[in-house]
């Protein structure tokens, strides 16, 4: 079995607007694969907001900037009773190409390497998780990778390998395709937002602008998607 040598980063970014009402946050729209200026466009207050204090903070003033048509956004809108999941349950990668197999593919060739910002509103009733540091995971053969290394990241994070973070609300987090992350069980009733802008990934290239009018929630151990 090989393994993978991986260090799992987040950097905190710039605050952005979120102190919305309920109403604001179930009235909001969601977008799938969609450009920047599009989402800006179409978007309500809370996208606005959040893509306001990224353009601010990344897209103008970084080292390396960032055009609009190098980025693509995706966000979501909850509706969140206890023990419910926004995302599929368990510890995974963000945008890791697929090979032959449908797996993530870790080898040294893969097509690109992608880099995220995520923020949240309302997060607090079911904030997402990141597992930060350096470690070793190993490779299943003939089984879907995140469901195998999700307990080995929870033993890691046990044993103290690794730090276990919660996002926050209304902050821009920069994380990349190597960092460790999982939806939680929801801990409270709420509508919750999720934004996330993505770069150097071949999503970028092949952008849909798709408008989206319903999300699902997930109940504990559907670790089969994975």
């Amino acid at each position: 079995m090989s393994s993978y040598r991986f260090h799992s980063g987040l950097q905190r970014g710039a605050k952005f607007d979120y102190g919305f009402s309920q109403e604001a946050v179930k009235n909001e729209p969601m977008f799938f694969n969609a450009g920047f200026t599009h989402a800006y466009r179409n978007g309500g207050p809370i996208t606005q907001a959040f893509l306001r204090a990224f353009d601010a903070e990344w897209l103008n003033n970084n080292e390396t900037p960032l055009r609009y048509t190098d980025v693509v956004f995706d966000s979501r809108v909850h509706m969140l009773m206890p023990k419910w999941y926004p995302c599929i349950p368990g510890f995974h990668h963000d945008d890791v190409p697929r090979g032959e197999n449908g797996q993530p593919d870790y080898g040294p060739s893969r097509a690109y390497r992608s880099n995220h910002c995520m923020g949240l509103v309302n997060g607090d009733i079911c904030p997402t998780q990141f597992a930060l540091g350096d470690a070793d995971l190993s490779i299943p053969e003939n089984d879907i990778i995140y469901k195998h290394w999700h307990p080995e990241v929870e033993q890691l994070i046990a044993d103290g390998k690794l730090g276990l973070v919660e996002a926050e609300s209304g902050r821009l987090l920069y994380f990349d395709c190597d960092t460790l992350h999982q939806g939680q069980a929801a801990v409270g009733n709420g509508w919750r937002w999720f934004g996330r802008i993505s770069w150097n990934t071949e999503r970028s290239k092949h952008v849909t602008n798709e408008t989206r009018n319903q999300v699902q929630v997930y109940l504990e151990y559907p670790m089969e998607g994975w």
